[in-house]
């Protein structure tokens, strides 16, 4: 079950990323090809989606996604406090299926779609929820 609560986690992050003008990624080097890739696959994809990608290198042990508007996300590492989407495990994984994701809903016209992105995309998120179902 806690699969299905993670794929969640990390649908309502790539949708936040989608809906973003600007996002910044605070993460290990090992990161920066993709990130360094991101905004020119999304713009592949979808033409009209503009997003300004921004990297800051940092040797810790998470990714952190920020935004213009709260709420931020975490990938892994020490839990933050409950207005960041935090996603904790397996960093690696995680970050290629939130990759994935982002691009199969750039593909299916996110956020300019109407219900592309799935019922659970129309609800409020509800990062304390999600927090007690990964635990």
């Amino acid at each position: 079950m806690r699969a299905t609560f993670e794929a969640a986690a990390i649908s309502e992050l790539a949708r936040r990323t989608l809906q973003s003008s600007e996002v910044t990624f605070e993460a290990d080097g090992l990161y920066s090809e993709d990130i360094d890739s991101l905004s020119a696959k999304l713009g592949d994809v979808s033409p009209t989606l503009i997003i300004a990608v921004n990297q800051i290198k940092v040797n810790r042990n998470s990714i952190c996604i920020e935004f213009p508007e709260p709420p931020n996300g975490r990938i892994g590492g020490r839990e933050p406090t409950d207005d960041v989407i935090w996603i904790p495990g397996d960093i690696p994984d995680i970050w290629r299926r939130y990759l994935k994701v982002m691009l199969e809903l750039a593909i299916a016209g996110y956020p300019g779609c109407v219900g592309c992105a799935g019922p659970a995309a129309e609800l409020p998120w509800d990062e304390s929820l999600s927090r007690r179902r990964l635990a």
